[in-house]
């Protein structure tokens, strides 16, 4: 495994350092079952993503009638357009995290606190240059990089430079929730998260409805990021009482600024990869495209979300086993989290393809029922992939290898864009979809690779018992595309997908996963199902 010790600052305690050295340093904090904790974490951030995709299943909708086909265009292009400017907090997000970790796992609430405040401080400064530039330039971007038809342009104008406090409202949460992931506090950031997006996901349609546009939309995406910051800030305080007191170590900003800057060029490689083909789709096929095209995305990566909320727990847990370090727990918690990813990827996917057609059909009119389901389709292959390639991600972003995904995200940059104009023009969204889709498997081989060449870990997704995992998965996939064929009923494809679902899931619970792992798993129970499965054993 490969470190470079100018990733670890604090005290100038290295991975190598005696365990006496860290005591010394203040009592490591190391708590049991990791794992557990790790995956009762992503359970609240389930559940927070549960209740975002409820609002958004109810909202959009309305959202897409209430705006059109056309300005509903122009409120993704800035959501699209937010991703973009993710990097303007030079990864300081993610690097107060990893920092911010070492310092909790060395007993050091002081160290996490100037950790923080350090970060904030590189953040803020180039956030805030971006927000101005994106305020003041914004009618140059509307008019001659968009292309947007004329009738939208001023409504566009003035909802970009609303999009440029939301982002700088977003580099500050970022930082400020650090006390919560460090102490995988993830039900306290599911909270904040997720209530603040479905209140401004619910809150757009009302808008509307009261006679607001396209702007008004784009004022409560803003106001959202602002109370996130505020709530973070608070919460923040709460956790971690050092950060009353402000303090920025000049020590600390070279590290910071070090593996953020890594980050930084894969923070804006990967949102350009993630997003390309959203920009390019108005520019060689039409806005219409991009709305199918969204509403597709949007139903396909939904499966992404659980294992998203995975890794916002995997990256300080792997850091703080690595700062032990424990080689041994570290290589079982990567082994675990690949398998679940296998385990929810294959249902999760074969689901959505299931019910796409219909549910495009009710949810958002017969025209994206026609149009959106066949791009779903192409997507959803890439999404599997995408699903894959979250742990090895959080891995070596824990291993502070944030340059080899900046590298590999840049070679994929121009070949990327290549593919999809040229698909795009062809096929419009259709060619988006298969753009995307290849890839997100290119890219998904490549972190594989790199990561089991950094840890020495296998990438073993398949779990010892492969037989035994390959018929749950032909018992899943195979009875839908046999009812497809039998019938037409949506209500009828729903059920068969939903049984399929429940057999796959009860086959891996009974016959995939091991002894251990079934007792890992009951510990994630409530106490009282817990002791009543011990009594029934």
């Amino acid at each position: 495994m490969t470190d470079d010790p100018s990733l670890h600052p604090l005290d100038d305690l290295s991975v190598g350092a005696p365990l006496s050295d860290l005591a010394q340093a203040g009592a490591p904090r190391f708590g049991a079952g990791l794992t557990s904790r790790v995956v009762q974490g992503s359970f609240w951030n389930l559940g927070g993503q549960g209740v975002t995709m409820l609002a958004t299943l109810v909202a959009t909708p309305f959202t897409i009638r209430l705006l059109g086909a056309q300005s509903y265009g122009v409120l993704t292009l800035v959501h699209v357009l937010i991703g973009y400017l993710s990097f303007g907090d030079l990864g300081m997000g993610t690097a107060s995290t990893r920092f911010g970790s070492h310092a909790y796992a060395a007993g050091d609430e002081r160290g996490e606190a100037t950790a923080i405040w350090s970060a904030l401080a590189l953040a803020v400064i180039p956030a805030t240059t971006l927000a101005i530039l994106l305020m003041f330039g914004a009618p140059l971007l509307v008019e001659h990089g968009l292309h947007l038809p004329l009738s939208l342009r001023p409504a566009a104008i003035v909802a970009m430079r609303l999009a440029a406090v939301g982002f700088l409202a977003r580099a500050v949460a970022g930082v400020f929730n650090t006390p919560a992931f460090v102490r995988l506090r993830i039900d306290l950031v599911a909270l904040i998260t997720a209530g603040t997006a479905a209140g401004q996901i619910l809150l757009i349609p009302v808008v509307l409805l009261l006679g607001g546009g396209l702007t008004s939309a784009v004022m409560v995406i803003a106001s959202a990021a602002i109370a996130t910051a505020l709530l973070y800030a608070i919460v923040g305080v709460k956790l971690l009482p050092s950060l009353r007191q402000p303090h920025v170590d000049r020590a600390l900003l070279k590290p910071l600024a070090r593996f953020g800057g890594a980050l930084v060029v894969s923070s804006m490689t990967a949102t350009l990869l993630a997003n390309s083909e959203k920009v390019l789709l108005p520019r060689f096929a039409s806005v219409q495209a991009l709305a199918f095209y969204s509403i597709a995305f949007t139903l396909a990566y939904m499966p992404t979300q659980l294992p998203a909320t995975i890794v916002q727990s995997l990256v300080p847990a792997f850091s703080q086993l690595h700062m032990r370090p424990d080689l041994e727990a570290m290589q079982l918690l990567y082994r675990r989290a690949l398998h679940g990813m296998l385990f929810w990827a294959v249902p999760a996917a074969m689901f959505v393809c299931a019910v796409a057609q219909p549910f495009f059909t009710v949810w958002a009119g017969a025209e994206f029922g026609r149009e959106s389901t066949l791009p779903l389709y192409l997507l959803m292959g890439g999404v599997v992939a995408e699903i894959m390639t979250y742990v090895p991600y959080a891995l070596l972003i824990a291993l502070g290898r944030t340059d080899i995904i900046a590298r590999l995200n840049l070679s994929l940059v121009i070949p990327y864009v290549i593919l999809s104009a040229v698909l795009i023009h062809q096929f419009g969204a259709v060619g988006a979809a298969i753009a995307w889709s290849l890839r997100t498997l290119t890219g998904a081989v490549a972190l594989a690779y790199f990561a089991q060449r950094t840890s020495g870990f296998a990438y073993a997704p398949w779990p010892d018992n492969r037989q035994a995992y390959l018929a749950a998965a032909a018992v899943l996939l195979l009875p839908v595309p046999i009812v497809a064929i039998l019938t037409s009923s949506a209500m009828l494809h729903a059920v068969v997908a939903a049984v399929a679902v429940a057999t796959y899931a009860l086959l891996i619970l009974t016959r995939v996963l091991k002894g251990d792992e079934r007792k890992a798993l009951r510990r994630l129970l409530p106490m009282p199902l817990r002791r009543r499965d011990s009594s029934d054993h």
